[in-house]
């Protein structure tokens, strides 16, 4: 493929900035953007420099804004993300969106055992979700031995594990303490079997106790889900989203990941259903397409989701266009509880997940049998929807009757 280097760098921004366009860049991404640009050109024209390349474009970075000095900082990250789109239109006419991801970084004695590791449970088929996870925890761990003076593998020892899950315990919820734990037994083993340490640790790491059912779901009365849904303005595209995407929440209790995985192929309008394989169990799930959830999805897909070709339905609003994240969702969800004036108090939860809450609690004020909100759940059994059970037992609270004072009567002596 021919490049682009031998263009000048105003027509090389112009057909970048055409190129964005295509892919909706909205204008106030584009803001910043197009300010690099112009001080670009104005830099170039002091320099009596017309052509561009990726090493102009660094040079171009540190003597305007000294970049090298503080490379990380918010303004330094997008102005290097201006001279990264032209570079990249410049070799392959095409405009990549770069995505910052954290990269994990163990500490160095640990780095190549523990990628090991990492490579060793991703051959075994854990899903991504999970491997991140793991990356988060020996993280921490690999800090914390460097920090307690531990430079090699060996030199693991039972205090140094249990000082981490104390440490751990003392910043995290039990849940993290449960799952950290966890981890390091799966560590330990392979470290074992792998020869890498002379003693088996897994079976010395300490047994953290979580029980679901020690949890009680966070959910929000029916008048404050009407309320969620009456602040949603429904008059440009993004309401239009959210109105349904929160309908979907709402009235079906999907899970975060099956709402931002949704497709079209899921909808069948055919039958009034919406079939699905959850991204959690991989089971199927079948769920009736509501009057209401219809209406807002047709209301959205015809007159606010962006016309592009992606099999999803829910899409970001700004560019680059794509499929929705999770925490986009749990955001959305969040805002609208704040906009309608739902209280929060400390520790309740305020994402999706407390929608399908939400929907679990209201199924059991109207007596629907565990068996039947477990199916539309999508759990595997009713073990699992039977910690719903106690938001009713909370609920029950508030319609408790006053019990009446006992009558003390007294017959030969003996009060009764």
């Amino acid at each position: 493929m021919e490049t682009k280097s031998h263009m000048t760098v105003a027509d090389l921004i112009h057909v970048t900035r055409n190129e964005l366009q295509k892919s909706r860049y909205t204008e106030f991404s584009m803001q910043g953007v197009e300010r690099t640009w112009r001080n670009l050109e104005e830099y170039l024209r002091v320099k009596g420099i017309n052509i561009f390349n990726r090493e102009i474009g660094m040079s171009f970075l540190e003597d305007r804004y000294h970049y090298s000095a503080n490379p990380k900082s918010t303004a330094n990250e997008d102005r290097l993300r201006a001279i990264h789109l032209l570079t990249d239109f410049q070799a392959h006419e095409r405009a990549f969106i770069r995505r910052q991801s954290k990269q994990t970084e163990f500490a160095e004695p640990f780095q190549t055992v523990f990628r090991d590791f990492m490579d060793f449970r991703k051959l075994s088929g854990i899903s991504k979700r999970t491997l991140e996870s793991y990356a988060i925890y020996l993280e921490r761990f690999s800090e914390y031995l460097l920090n307690h003076s531990v430079n090699h593998i060996s030199e693991i020892d039972v205090p140094h594990i249990h000082g981490f899950i104390q440490a751990t315990a003392a910043t995290h919820r039990t849940a993290t303490v449960y799952c950290t734990s966890g981890v390091l037994r799966v560590l330990f083993r392979f470290l074992y079997e792998q020869r890498l340490h002379p003693k088996n640790l897994a079976l010395l790491v300490p047994s953290v106790k979580c029980s679901k059912k020690s949890k009680v779901p966070s959910a929000y009365s029916q008048e404050e889900i009407r309320n969620l849904l009456s602040v949603v303005d429904r008059g440009n595209p993004k309401g239009k989203r959210d109105y349904a995407l929160l309908l979907i929440a709402i009235r079906l209790g999907l899970r975060a990941s099956d709402i931002c995985g949704l497709t079209f192929e899921n909808l069948k309008w055919e039958s009034n259903t919406i079939e699905l394989r959850q991204e959690k169990t991989g089971a199927m799930l079948v769920l009736p397409l509501f009057n209401d959830v219809g209406e807002a999805l047709i209301d959205y897909i015809k007159y606010g989701r962006p016309p592009v070709q992606d099999r999803e339905i829910f899409l970001r609003m700004s560019a680059p266009i794509g499929r929705m994240s999770y925490p986009t969702l749990h955001s959305i969800v969040t805002h609208y509880l704040n906009k309608a004036g739902v209280p929060i108090p400390a520790g309740k939860k305020h994402g999706p997940h407390s929608l399908r809450h939400s929907l679990a609690s209201a199924l059991l004020h109207n007596n629907t049998p565990m068996p039947v909100i477990s199916e539309i759940l999508g759990h595997t059994d009713t073990e699992s929807t039977s910690v719903y059970l106690k938001i009713d037992i909370l609920n029950l609270r508030d319609y408790a009757l006053d019990v009446p004072p006992l009558q003390v009567i007294s017959m030969g002596g003996v009060v009764v």
